[in-house]
């Protein structure tokens, strides 16, 4: 997978004070999005791949030459939102969680190490909090660039339109090595969960699953995929979803984005979830 950028000539002499910049973190790479809001116009997209088998140093040391050699990053944006993708997180039930307690959490479930930052992130319905450890080493490369930001976790639904006239449906995140995926009852999130992929048929597996445990109509249902940049083999991976399940809906954003960028990815590559993070709060 080779590096793919896109900015706007008016990001290089413009204050950035209406745009709002997203960054996916990820094993496999960065993805940098800065859009505006409030008309949906795409200012600057940006790929770059990192080899996911590198140890943790030599990760490090990539993310860092990624945020130091890209002199557009630097500018008053109106919000910096970082996407961090990881398939360690709790799910808190909220009348529970106390934000003193969140270390707690994390250590009794083996999921906190030494130098590590803790963060959360709730929702309403279900009332929930997740919550996720963030190396201290990423959070000061980022504060290196950016005076502020705020972690959002892999699962971080997107704002995504059900058919209504369905009674229930499904979104599925995926990732490197992992998928996120909730079930949506028409009236908010009504069960989560993750499991872990390699191949295109473990993710049929799973969505057979799914649809057997919770009792939905997948095959003329609401099934909605976000998939992400780099995704292997795409176009086949749909191909066979599509084979079991036709409703499959793993279509673009409402967003306007230079044609350029759209011809260089399979829709399963477009990182939705990363376009939208701005609708996550």
């Amino acid at each position: 997978m080779n590096e793919k950028i896109f900015v706007a000539p008016s990001l290089k002499t413009e204050q950035y004070s209406d745009t709002d910049l997203s960054i996916q973190i990820a094993p496999d790479g960065l993805v940098f999005f800065a859009g505006i809001s409030s008309t949906g116009e795409c200012k600057a997209f940006a790929m770059y791949p990192v080899h996911p088998d590198l140890n943790e140093e030599s990760w490090m040391d990539e993310l860092e030459k990624i945020l130091a050699g890209n002199m557009w990053l630097k500018g008053n944006w109106k919000s910096v939102r970082v996407l961090w993708i990881t398939n360690k997180w709790l799910a808190v039930p909220s009348a529970y969680f106390r934000p003193e307690e969140a270390r707690n959490f994390l250590i009794y479930h083996e999921l906190f190490r030494e130098f590590d930052e803790v963060h959360y992130y709730s929702i309403r319905e279900p009332e929930t909090t997740f919550v996720f450890p963030v190396p201290g080493a990423v959070s000061q490369l980022l504060r290196n660039v950016f005076p502020s930001f705020r972690y959002f976790p892999s699962w971080a639904p997107v704002s995504l339109h059900f058919d209504a006239a369905k009674p229930q449906g499904l979104c599925v995140l995926l990732h490197y090595g992992f998928a996120d995926y909730y079930v949506h009852s028409g009236k908010g999130i009504s069960n989560f969960s993750r499991f872990n992929w390699q191949e295109p048929s473990d993710i049929l597996f799973f969505l057979a699953k799914i649809s057997r445990d919770f009792s939905l109509d997948l095959v003329s249902g609401n099934l909605i995929m976000c998939g992400y940049p780099g995704l292997a083999k795409a176009a086949d991976t749909e191909a066979l979803l599509r084979e079991y399940f036709p409703s499959l809906n793993a279509g673009m954003p409402a967003l306007q984005m230079d044609p350029a960028i759209k011809t260089q990815f399979h829709s399963l590559e477009i990182p939705v979830q990363l376009m939208n993070l701005q609708l996550c709060e």
